[in-house]
């Protein structure tokens, strides 16, 4: 791991030792950014990658980055939004037939829901409700169809794909904010008892509604760890600078953090990617990354710890320990309720024992206090 970073260091440190990559497409611009790093070097660990798309597929894009994948021998995750497969959409079977070319071709096809909104509360940084989020029959509707359409795409093999996963949109269902958070429970919609926000982050994912009802569907979640930020850029590509320093910011990215399994977010409905992908990898390759398969990926517990990646088993457990835990609340308050019981008992000096309520001879014990027997409130509570 060491001699890795260190090879990447020495060679983009001399200039008289240029590095090498084998750029199989466009070699002009990754050309730029190999002269870039060789001015600024950068130190890579040698993490291991997995590239996942969202929104698609795209009649233009999609079929472009899955030559660009073939080329290079990469597997992906492409995480569908089935509208685009509905029979109202206008290219509905052009976009089926990439699916079943994605699948056929040993990617992963992936649910991101059927239309794109918000499972859950969505708020922007300045505290401003963007969307109240589906209602839970909304979910269930939702996750439904979207199944329903990936299985009639994929001939009914989507499902039998290991793993099954699911990423939703604006990942709000597994990934809330912290004033997201907040504002849940100061609606009353959730009880969270962590001090901070990563302590009710991971309380958050045992009680999510969402995530509930995509382990119910047989789903497990898939977040991201790095994010490629093409969402902020339009479907259009633009110009040559701008392509370049988003190459080398995700390079930059992708690099960074030793030990951790990155877990790329791109869109396949960018055509920035189109050129962007292909350079990312050969240079990526070139640094010490790896890209792994889906499949790989889950291997990695890491992203389980960190919420990246949330196993439906996971999910379940989740869900019995806190049924376990409300009902262990419920033992002791029937425990405390006993002991209520207890505490309206009466201890006599002179026969040295406790009497319980409503019982004893010229004096009545009641709620703790010894009272005549002829006292209006031991003739009207004890019998």
């Amino acid at each position: 791991m060491k001699l890795l970073t260190f090879l990447a260091i020495t060679i983009f440190s001399s200039s008289s030792h240029a590095m090498v990559c084998d750029l199989k497409s466009h070699p002009d611009i990754g050309n730029q950014i190999l002269k870039e790093l060789e001015a600024n070097p950068i130190t890579c660990r040698p993490n291991s990658v997995h590239l996942s798309f969202d929104d698609g597929p795209s009649p233009t894009v999609t079929p472009v980055i899955l030559e660009e994948l073939k080329k290079r021998q990469v597997q992906a995750s492409f995480f569908i939004t089935t509208t685009n497969l509905a029979p109202e959409h206008p290219r509905y079977k052009e976009n089926r037939d990439i699916v079943l070319k994605t699948m056929n071709a040993g990617h992963l096809i992936a649910n991101h829901g059927h239309n794109h909104d918000a499972y859950c509360l969505r708020m922007n940084h300045k505290g401003e409700t963007l969307d109240e989020g589906f209602t839970q029959q909304e979910r269930e509707e939702q996750v439904a169809r979207s199944i329903e359409l990936l299985q009639w795409s994929t001939g009914g093999k989507y499902q039998q794909q290991i793993p099954l996963l699911f990423r939703f949109p604006y990942g709000r269902g597994a990934m809330p904010s912290e004033i997201e958070l907040q504002k849940m429970v100061s609606k009353g919609e959730i009880v969270l008892k962590g001090n901070t926000y990563g302590e009710q982050l991971a309380e958050y994912r045992q009680l999510s509604p969402p995530l509930q009802t995509l382990a119910g569907s047989n789903l497990s979640h898939l977040g991201w760890n790095h994010d490629s930020n093409d969402s902020s850029f339009g479907v259009k590509a633009p110009n040559s600078e701008i392509l370049k320093s988003y190459i080398l910011k995700n390079l930059k990215g992708l690099c960074s953090d030793p030990k951790i399994t990155k877990v790329a977010l791109f869109h396949d409905i960018k055509e920035m990617n189109m050129t962007a992908i292909p350079v990312i990898l050969d240079i990526g390759k070139c640094l010490g990354l790896k890209f792994i398969s889906a499949q790989e990926m889950a291997k990695d517990k890491n992203l389980n710890k960190t919420g990246v990646l949330i196993d439906k088993q996971d999910i379940l457990i989740g869900m019995t320990k806190n049924i376990i835990s409300t009902l262990d609340e419920t033992k002791k308050i029937g425990a405390n309720q006993c002991e209520t019981e207890i505490d309206k008992s009466c201890y006599s000096e002179q026969y040295q024992k406790r009497y319980p309520h409503c019982t004893g001879g010229d004096s009545v014990c009641f709620e703790g206090k010894w009272l005549s027997k002829t006292d209006p409130i031991i003739i009207n509570n004890c019998h």
